[in-house]
């Protein structure tokens, strides 16, 4: 099996020697397993010898695309575009999806995962033509590594589990073991632990039934990996020893420089710096003779803390800093934000001359300090890795109190605190239950609102029949002198109080509308369902578990309550807590199903502005009603459109469909239920175009399998 010549860093919790890290081991295929240098020439001897330009001739290039990949990259990108251009004059989907899977291989053995990717999703596009399923698992694990590579996680395990249900359905058990391991490293990216550790077992078993000593090795080589992130280093060295052993008597080189690598983390987080630095100065010998970018890269971050840590500034500074050269230049923002983290924390500490070596003027260390500090937090955000995102977070505040900025220092501490929230402790139970109160009480104050605006509209509207009662006795008595201005005046208030009570009478239906949509989003079935889920988790102690889906839970609540005070949110804010629901009902339900959330180009989704949590329940009912009773998995996509002046939603399922759940759903009367918060959709809806005279919309559809909503509405910008 040709094993990908990969591996990649995870995310970490904690903060500087915590945010090292080890590597995960990829053990997925390239997908198309040709030879390489060894086969170069005789493919294109073959080439030459084969003048008609048919479908052999189409396989051949291919072919050598792939052996010159590593050898002569240049010829084998013009090996690979003509393979291109005749797949497209022969209209063959399969081939130029094996084209166009051979340019993204060459993309990815120059460590250039953002290139690889549009060729990637060419590929996809053709083999989902065809819908032959080896292609097809090839492609979405191909995806996978390349979303994991740039720190993507939540697109990576997007399409690791799509190649697992595929890969499920064939019952090969090669392609489980490469499906299985993409989803434990998928979820070991995300720090979902248990998830993780139970792949990597699947992997084993299959492994020693099928006798495969690679596949052996790599998976107690990642099973290494999650006991270090768990703090268990005697278990980690146990596991990444074993692995290290195995791959020296196969003779694996290459693999062996991610295992030296682990090794040399796992003696950095033990605080054994001299170790540490030796195993990664043999990771690294070997990464540069493979021409591994990323492996060098993270060898010498590696190396340069644990130079820091010994006070030996020079090397320290000399690796770091080639280490963000190779992380720039490989589009690694999340690595790049560590290393970038570590060099900050350099300029702050380092003695003077040292930095005088660097041509730093020692009075200015805190401003370079802050300048690196502020690319590290940016770096973060864009990869959206919240654990190293809360750590950088953290280092700038820390920079700002000692440069006496403290009001930047607050506000960066507060935002390390927000994301900081993952550790499970009596205290997430306590605003677990702060939580739980304060749903209650905004509910109860909702109504209270919603029947005082009720109350102010009769009062306001009695007190302007008083008021027309009264004018219209005075205008009797001077009916002769002013008749005519009077009649006017008589009318003129008459149409005011009507207006009023109109207007006083549509803010108390806002009002109440606005209290049932706050219900309908936080749905007590959700609630209590959550803390039952939640209450499982810590009873079987899967406190891992139970402290991801509590940190997820919290933030959901406290988005939508905060939501619900704005009449009007941005799209990128509405999406965030609407993904956030999802994420919550996969793990309740398993991992029954995959969702995809896909954007228009043309939407600036920070300046489009939305009606809160308005898909909630739609995609609710796709999840409950349509996937959750069918037989096997799904998936629910939701598509974010703009036409003209109008945005639109749609969500669509694969689930039983709206005939078969409205018969599940009968009560005992034989009569269905009705949706609550789809009437409350269409009550906000119909709010929105008596408020703005628009033409906003519900649109409900039967599919041949599923279903699909539509919701138009206003397209409207924040400036």
């Amino acid at each position: 099996m040709d094993l990908a010549m990969r591996y990649f860093r995870a995310p970490f919790k904690g903060w500087r020697l915590h945010a090292i890290g080890i590597a995960i081991i990829l053990g997925v295929s390239t997908g198309i397993s040709f030879g390489q240098k060894k086969q170069a020439d005789s493919l294109i001897s073959a080439l030459k010898s084969h003048s008609k330009k048919d479908s052999i001739y189409l396989g051949l290039l291919t072919k050598a695309s792939i052996a010159y990949a590593t050898v002569d990259a240049k010829k084998g990108m013009d090996y690979t575009d003509q393979a291109i251009a005749l797949a497209k004059q022969f209209s063959d989907s399969r081939s130029l999806g094996n084209a166009y899977m051979a340019k993204a291989k060459i993309f990815e053995d120059r460590s250039e995962p953002k290139n690889a990717l549009p060729e990637l999703l060419l590929a996809l596009n053709e083999y989902s033509k065809l819908n032959n399923k080896a292609d097809l698992i090839n492609c979405y694990l191909k995806l996978y590594m390349a979303y994991y590579s740039i720190a993507d996680y939540a697109a990576a395990l997007n399409y690791a589990g799509k190649a697992m249900v595929l890969s499920q359905q064939t019952g090969d058990k090669k392609l489980l073991m490469r499906s299985y391991t993409s989803m434990g490293i998928s979820y070991n990216s995300v720090a979902d632990y248990p998830n993780a550790i139970n792949y990597f077992f699947k992997v084993l078993r299959i492994a020693e039934e099928v006798h495969d000593k690679s596949y052996i090795a790599k998976t107690a080589g990642n099973l290494g990996v999650i006991y270090y992130f768990l703090k268990k280093y005697p278990e980690a060295l146990k596991y990444s020893n074993e692995c290290l052993k195995a791959l020296d008597e196969l003779g694996d080189k290459l693999w062996m420089a991610a295992a030296l690598n682990n090794i040399g983390g796992i003696y950095l987080e033990m605080k054994d710096y001299p170790k540490a630095i030796t195993y990664n100065k043999r990771a690294l010998e070997i990464n540069r003779l493979v021409k591994s970018r990323k492996g060098e890269a993270n060898d010498l971050n590696d190396m340069g803390v644990a130079y820091f840590r010994l006070n030996n500034y020079s090397e320290a500074f000399s690796c770091l800093n080639l280490a963000i050269q190779l992380y720039d230049g490989i589009g690694a923002k999340n690595n790049s934000s560590l290393a970038l983290g570590h060099l900050a924390e350099m300029y702050m500490n380092a003695p003077a001359k040292e930095l005088r070596k660097q041509k730093v003027d020692p009075a200015n260390r805190i401003s370079k300090a802050l300048a690196i500090q502020l690319q590290a937090v940016q770096l973060a955000k864009e990869t959206k890795n919240l654990s190293t995102e809360a750590d950088q977070w953290k280092a700038l505040s820390i920079i700002y109190q000692k440069q006496g900025n403290y009001k930047e220092a607050l506000s960066s501490y507060r935002n390390y605190s927000a994301l900081n929230d993952s550790v499970f402790n009596d205290k997430k139970r306590e605003a677990l239950t702060r939580l739980s109160m304060q749903y209650n009480y905004d509910k109860k104050e909702a109504g209270i609102k919603a029947e005082s605006a009720k109350k102010q509209a009769k009062a306001t509207a009695e007190l302007d029949r008083q008021k027309i009662i009264k004018n219209s006795a005075i205008i009797v008595g001077l009916i002769l002198l002013i008749s005519g201005a009077t009649t006017f005046a008589f009318y003129k208030r008459k149409k005011d109080a009507k207006e009023k009570l109109k207007d006083a009478e549509y803010k108390a239906h806002v009002a109440e509308t606005e209290m049932k949509a706050l219900r309908s989003q936080l749905n007590p079935h959700f609630i209590f369902n959550s803390l039952n889920s939640i209450g499982d988790y810590i009873a079987r102690h899967d406190k891992e578990t139970a402290d991801t889906y509590l940190v997820k839970f919290a933030k959901l609540m406290r988005m939508i309550l905060e939501n619900s005070e704005h009449q009007m949110i941005s799209l990128a804010d509405d999406l965030k807590t609407l993904e956030l629901y999802i994420q919550l009902e996969a793990l309740r339900l398993g991992q029954k199903f995959l969702y995809e959330i896909v954007i228009d180009p043309e939407i600036d989704t920070e300046q489009a502005m939305v009606p809160p949590m308005l898909l909630q329940p739609f995609v609710e009912n796709s999840i409950w009603h349509g996937i959750s009773p069918k037989n096997g998995s799904g998936h629910v996509i939701i598509r974010v459109k703009k036409e003209g002046e109008m945005i639109e939603y749609m969500v669509e399922d694969n689930g039983i469909g709206r005939e078969r759940s409205a018969a599940l759903k009968k009560g005992k009367n034989g009569s269905p239920r009705k949706s609550f918060g789809i009437k409350v959709i269409q009550s906000r809806i119909n709010i929105i175009n008596e408020a703005k005279h628009s033409d906003a919309q519900v649109e409900l559809t039967d599919l041949d399998e599923g279903t699909r909503v539509s919701i138009r509405l206003p397209y409207e910008l924040k400036f």
